[in-house]
């Protein structure tokens, strides 16, 4: 009798929960379609993050990973800043708070208000020496040369224009370190000169190329406290020891520096402020054998010496240079334009082949 029960009770209990009348079997989503939401999943995050991989690869070590990583990653970055999503995604980051740092990306807008830079004054420049860096050779694969690019979001612009031009090529490595939203002029939000410094002991390059000051028509704090305020002969001398710092830092290091200028800008107010920076730029590059600078205004003008948005290609056809922020360069014919300039140059003025 006590083995019936139990058999009847082991029977009700494996017995299925009844349903209610109507009641429908819940709905289990089937393998493959959630195979398919997921790898939707996986490509949405790795587009909206496809600046911070291309910038893990781009930090690797110099080698055959370091170089299929970079492919890898490379055009899906670029896709993402043609389609502006990395600012979307980097004006989120910070409005929530999370803004890295190091991390690629951000946007350049015309400063309207006087922000705070470094605490504790800026920079003592190393001793300035007047002995140029070894002369530049022809890379070859035996031995290849280190192009380490620097800069804000328009120098990121620049950066994707040479590795367009020469960053699959083994003779040459492109290192796009470039950093949106940074500049000379608030140093506690970023540091270029420290930064700088640290990359040239970790990179060895033979050549440097910088591309900023879109962030930097701002003032400054200084060590005693007092406010540098855009354009004034204090903040000028500041700014200008700064720019002195980082080509006194490349050239002893033995690497060269080419300094590329900003373009011209569609607001004439703010590309008035950008020519007074290039002004900067030019001057203190004649005082540093191996540093040369390089405008950019008139490859971004029109005939008639204007902005524009749309240029003629080699070939007669109208294709977008600048995004309508009227700032950045725009992906891919702007980053094209101004990596095949630049390349050009660097061969010209240095009497080598890339």
């Amino acid at each position: 009798m006590a083995n019936t029960e139990f058999f009847a009770t082991r029977q009700v209990a494996a017995t299925p929960a009844s349903r209610p009348p109507g009641a429908e079997r819940p709905r289990v989503m089937p393998v493959g379609h959630a195979l398919a939401v997921g790898l939707l999943c996986f490509g949405l995050w790795t587009f909206l993050d496809s600046r911070q991989l291309f910038n893990s690869a781009n930090a690797s070590p110099l080698g055959v990973r370091r170089s299929v990583a970079m492919s890898l990653t490379r055009p899906i970055a670029r896709a993402e800043s043609f389609l502006g999503a990395d600012r979307i995604v980097d004006g989120g980051n910070r409005a929530l708070g999370r803004m890295n740092y190091m991390t690629p990306g951000g946007g350049v807008t015309p400063p309207t208000t006087t922000l705070p830079a470094k605490k504790g004054g800026h920079h003592k420049p190393p001793p300035k020496q007047r002995v140029g860096p070894p002369p530049l050779k022809s890379p070859t694969v035996a031995k290849p040369m280190t192009i380490l690019e620097v800069g804000d979001s328009i120098g990121e612009d620049l950066g994707f224009g040479l590795a367009d031009e020469i960053g699959t090529d083994p003779r040459v490595h492109v290192l796009q370190n470039a950093v949106g939203d940074t500049g000379l002029s608030n140093l506690d939000y970023f540091d270029w000169p420290a930064t700088l410094a640290q990359q040239l002991r970790q990179y060895h390059p033979r050549l440097v190329v910088v591309m900023l000051g879109g962030n930097d028509w701002q003032g400054f704090a200084l060590s005693n406290g007092e406010v540098a305020y855009t354009g004034t002969k204090l903040w000028v001398s500041v700014y200008t020891q700064r720019v002195d710092e980082m080509m006194a830092e490349a050239t002893a290091a033995g690497a060269h520096m080419l300094w590329v200028g900003l373009p011209i800008m569609s607001s004439p107010e703010f590309g008035s402020h950008m020519a007074f920076l290039n002004s900067i730029f030019l001057a203190q590059s004649h005082r540093y054998p191996g540093v040369v600078f390089i405008p950019t205004w008139k490859l971004f003008s029109n005939k008639a010496g204007q902005y524009s948005e749309f240029l003629s290609d080699k070939s007669g056809n109208l294709v977008e240079v600048r995004d309508s922020d009227g700032i950045h360069i725009a992906p891919p014919g702007g980053d094209d334009l101004v990596g095949g300039y630049v390349v050009n140059r660097i061969e010209g003025i240095w009497h080598i082949k890339l």
